[in-house]
């Protein structure tokens, strides 16, 4: 990896770290708190779908 690479990478962990970017489970990055609750909540409306059909732990399916 080269220095660039670190120094953005490390730029970016902060960024999560400090609440300036949002990360979703799904990898989906944001600097709006707004597209951040709202991929939150799509996740959480999705968790609970499956929660309703019965499937829960490491063998639930993946979107």
């Amino acid at each position: 990896m080269t220095v660039p690479e670190k120094n953005r990478r490390q730029q970016e962990d902060e960024a999560l770290e400090s609440g300036a970017v949002y990360q979703d489970v799904k990898g989906r990055r944001t600097a709006d708190p707004g597209a951040g609750a709202a991929h939150a909540h799509s996740e959480a409306d999705l968790n609970a779908e499956h929660l309703r059909r019965g499937e829960v732990g490491p063998g639930a399916p993946e979107e």
